[in-house]
């Protein structure tokens, strides 16, 4: 069974081409197309088209952000299974062959992460719990989890903790790598397209498990190393204002609190944090 892998770039198009190149040397023989949605201003360069003939191009010349983009993608795909895949991320091993057994023994199963890796070999955390108002001070990147990595609260919102061990369900998995069935997608609906660029993932799992559709985390398949930060550091501002906005449109979006009451703390927590990221990024 054939995948169709989309992958939406915007100016970083040298991530790209390794990206593309892992992909075609481990998957080759499951895939079915493999659609580039780029969104950079000059277009994707005439000397990639060349090294990759059999990859759709999609130039939109303008940055419609990640969910539109991959939507844009999703129109077209006529395959069985989707596998999205950001342009920073390398294949390390046999990727989509994994994810279609996967989906063969379980029916249920609308979406399906691998093991990521970071660029220095450490697991990422790429399975993740729902976020909560601790998600602003224990999330994968936030300062406590760095200094206090094996702290109770940080292990719980970002596992990390089953690699090399039997798949498991969890809220979501990371957008940077995921295996989604296309029945699945139909039932649910695509990427809600405010999510301009973070989030979505998170949203659209939720959406998922909603539908009654099962969110697995497959620590055997992969690994994919993601180098965080090469897609977004053409647009380092930007990231961290769609970061934090799209945190906040989540957290809204799903919360049940007596007049939205929590959402109007984390929206004090998004601007606080969003702030203090901006200043670090001034001293640079």
């Amino acid at each position: 069974m054939k995948f169709d892998v989309i992958i939406v770039n915007y100016c970083s198009h040298q991530p790209l081409k390794q990206s593309l190149s892992s992909l075609l040397r481990y998957n080759e023989p499951n895939l079915s197309k493999v659609y580039v949605i780029d969104n950079s201003p000059d277009g994707v360069p005439k000397s990639i088209k060349t090294a990759f003939p059999t990859v759709i191009f999609q130039e939109n010349f303008k940055n419609l952000g990640f969910a539109k983009g991959v939507n844009q993608a999703l129109n077209l795909s006529k395959a069985p299974y989707i596998c999205l895949l950001n342009p920073d991320t390398e294949i390390k091993g046999p990727l989509l062959q994994q994810f279609h057994s996967f989906f063969q023994k379980h029916p249920r199963a609308g979406v399906v992460g691998p093991l990521i890796l970071e660029s220095d070999g450490s697991v990422q955390g790429s399975a993740r719990s729902f976020p909560r108002i601790a998600t602003a001070f224990f999330g994968r990147t936030t300062l406590l989890s760095r200094l206090l990595p094996n702290n109770p609260i940080s292990k719980k919102e970002v596992i990390k903790d089953f690699h090399g061990k039997e798949p498991i369900k969890v809220d979501w998995v990371s957008g940077a790598c995921m295996g989604i069935r296309s029945e699945a997608v139909k039932d649910v609906g695509l990427l809600d397209e405010r999510f301009f660029l973070y989030w979505e993932d998170c949203d659209w799992c939720t959406r998922f498990r909603q539908k009654g559709w099962d969110v697995f985390y497959l620590p055997t398949a992969g690994p994919v190393v993601h180098h965080t930060g090469l897609a977004s550091k053409h647009a380092k501002w930007l990231s961290n204002y769609h970061f934090h906005r799209s945190a906040w449109l989540l957290y809204n979006k799903y919360d049940t609190s007596p007049g939205k009451i929590m959402s109007m703390i984390a929206l004090a927590g998004a601007f606080l944090r969003f702030s203090m990221v901006s200043l670090k990024l001034m001293g640079r």
